[in-house]
Order: C-alpha cells, then sequence, then structure tokens
C-alpha cells in the first residue's frame, strides 16, 4: 500500500497508514482484516495466530464454508536487519520464524477435517536475497498434500508452473500463453494418498525465541506505553523519509 511504515507496534497488522487505498469490492470482501502483510516487523508466529483465529472462528466452527483458494504471506524468509530488542539476533532468526509458522500452519490443516482435500504451495516472494548455489534464479518450491509425492522432482518448473496447476485443479483455463506453455506440477503428485497428520517442530531457541519476539501488541499486553509515533502530517518528518527511502 502506498504510504505506510512498518514500525510493527500499531494492532493488529503492525502497519500505519497515512494514505487509505482503495480496494475492489470482490477483494474487499474475501480479505481479512486482521492478519498482517508484508513487514518484517512483525513476527509470523503473529501471523499464524491471527489466522487461525479466523480459521477456528469461521471455519472449524462450521459458520463459513473453507474457501476452495486461500492465498497468504509469511513473509520473514525475506530477512531484515538484526533486532536483537525485539527477539531478532541474526537475519537467520527471521527464517527461523518463518520456518516455525509454516509447520505449525501445516500442523493446522493437516489435523483439520479439511485436510484429505487439501494442497500447499509454498515459494519464496522472490530470489534475488541470498542467491542458490546453482542459479541465481531458482527459488524454493514446496508442495504439500496428502497426495504429494516424497522426495525431489527433477521437471524444470517456474511460478508460472503454480498458476497453471491452479488452472488444472479449478478447471479454468489459462490466463495468458505464459501459464499455458508452463510445464505443470503433476509430477509432485500421486494417486495415493497419505493422511497422516504433521506436527512441527519447536525451532533453535539459541537463534530464535517465539516468546522474545514483539508482536504489534507487544507493549499493550503489558501495560507499556508506545514507542513515539512518527509525525505524518510534518513536513519535516516527510522528507526525512522520502530521503531515507532514496538512499
Amino acid at each position: 500500500m502506498a504510504g505506510y511504515s512498518e514500525e510493527g507496534e500499531m494492532e493488529p497488522t503492525g502497519v500505519r497508514e497515512s494514505v487509505n487505498v482503495p480496494m475492489p469490492e470482490p477483494l474487499f470482501k474475501n480479505t481479512s482484516r486482521t492478519y498482517p502483510t508484508f513487514n518484517t516487523s512483525i513476527p509470523d508466529q503473529y501471523r499464524f495466530q491471527q489466522f487461525k483465529r479466523e480459521f477456528d472462528a469461521r471455519y472449524l466452527s462450521g459458520k463459513y464454508r473453507l474457501p476452495q483458494f486461500i492465498c497468504m504471506w509469511l513473509p520473514n524468509d525475506h530477512t531484515a536487519k538484526p533486532r536483537p530488542a525485539a527477539g531478532y539476533p541474526y537475519r537467520a532468526s527471521y527464517v527461523a520464524d518463518n520456518d516455525l509458522a509454516l509447520g505449525k500452519l501445516v500442523q493446522l490443516f493437516s489435523h483439520s477435517p479439511f485436510w484429505k482435500n487439501m494442497a500447499i504451495f509454498v515459494t519464496e516472494d522472490d530470489a534475488q536475497d541470498g542467491q542458490d548455489h546453482v542459479g541465481a534464479h531458482r527459488s524454493v518450491l514446496l508442495v504439500i498434500s496428502p497426495y504429494s509425492r516424497t522426495g525431489v522432482s527433477h521437471v524444470h518448473t517456474s511460478m508460472l508452473s503454480i498458476l497453471k496447476t491452479f488452472d488444472l485443479i479449478f478447471g479454468l483455463p489459462p490466463i495468458n500463453q505464459y501459464d499455458a506453455a508452463a510445464t505443470s506440477l503433476t509430477n509432485c503428485f500421486s494417486n495415493y494418498p497419505d493422511s497422516a497428520p504433521y506436527n512441527a517442530l519447536p525451532s533453535d531457541k539459541r537463534i530464535f525465541d517465539p516468546a522474545k519476539a514483539h508482536d504489534p501488541d507487544f507493549y499493550s499486553k503489558r501495560g507499556l506505553p508506545l514507542p513515539p509515533s512518527a509525525k505524518l502530517d510534518d513536513p519535516a518528518e516527510i522528507r526525512r523519509q522520502m530521503e531515507r527511502h532514496e538512499d
């Protein structure tokens, strides 16, 4: 969104919005009001908890049907500068936070009654921050489902392969020539399901301790005053922020 800052202390999403950006109505109706988007000042553990609250209240309760498609971000694998006082002493702490949140998410889904019909596709937002040992364009892709094969697929795939697989699952026509020509991820699936649930493993607390990570409600939970807020209508502050982003 245009005109936002990511200090991380604003409930529930950690983002302070200085500009109100309209959202198309169909997207607005189907978007969470409490789930934080891309903001590395917020623990992915907090994102998981926010999602779990909605998942339990809306779908496990039976009040609403589970959507056929859910898109969500767990962005802390992108990493950011170390923030020891906020629970992130190393860049690797962000990755450990991300791994733990993803594990908890798979645990939540795989222990739910929806698991037998689910497939989870996990990839990075981009591949440029930490180049792969073979090629800078390579990125991770995980396919998690009762029907997914174990091991590594050696079929060449791309980001468009994920979209093409969505097309095939939902019976949709290609969006354009790129997903029409892409290789699908059918090689990642088997005809024989294994519905065994997954249990998340704890993180190494020497690298990341969830109890020390600052949530957006870290201060309010403890009755502490919030850090000083930026003066969003102060020309000097606006100029300082612009210069910082230009650097």
